[in-house]
């Protein structure tokens, strides 16, 4: 049997909830893209894409070797984004304040062993954030504006992050429904 997997940090409730009120309130009606539900917001680690059944134990033991070198850390969050730019963005996200090079060192640690594993380096820069949404088709400029508007999500909108976790992802045509199939503690 075949999974997409990738490993990831659970956004929490506390920024969850922020984010979500934001989105709410915001004068977006109709947009024409669809908002990540607030259940499923994480910081992607490392996507590792279809993987046989077979390789999870190995995967397993990779993540265990890496959350034992890693150190819980605190997670603030910064401002809206988009990827490549607001102006014409393919995704729309919040980007991290607070904790961005410990989330980095630590998917650092999770590619270095899933490596070893026999899984393939990402050749991208690791770019941390907490995806709202994707979006196909450029989007009118009447939506951007207030997109911009976005505010930053304030200081009790934080995460002690304290592990991470492998997930499998199915895609459906309402989203995509994830299953955590692994939880890694780190500095155990």
């Amino acid at each position: 049997m075949i999974m997409r997997l990738f490993f990831a940090v659970h956004a929490g409730d506390a920024i969850s909830g922020q984010v979500s009120r934001i989105i709410e309130e915001s004068s977006i009606r109709r947009a024409p893209w669809r908002w990540i539900r607030p259940e499923n917001f994480h910081f992607t680690l490392k996507f590792l894409g279809d993987v046989e059944n077979r390789m999870l134990p190995s995967l397993h033991e990779a993540a265990r070797r890496a959350a034992s070198r890693a150190k819980p850390f605190r997670l603030t969050m910064g401002g809206i984004g988009g990827f490549p730019n607001l102006d014409r963005p393919r995704v729309i996200y919040y980007g991290i304040d607070e904790g961005f090079a410990e989330l980095r060192d630590l998917a650092g640690l999770i590619e270095d062993e899933c490596e070893k594993t026999g899984f393939e380096r990402e050749k991208k820069r690791f770019r941390a954030h907490l995806t709202l949404a994707r979006i196909k088709r450029p989007p009118h400029e009447e939506v951007l504006i207030p997109l911009r508007d976005f505010p930053p999500l304030d200081r009790t909108a934080f995460l002690e992050a304290g592990h991470f976790v492998l997930m499998s992802s199915r895609l459906t045509p309402s989203g995509a429904v994830y299953e955590e199939i692994g939880r890694f503690e780190l500095g155990r």
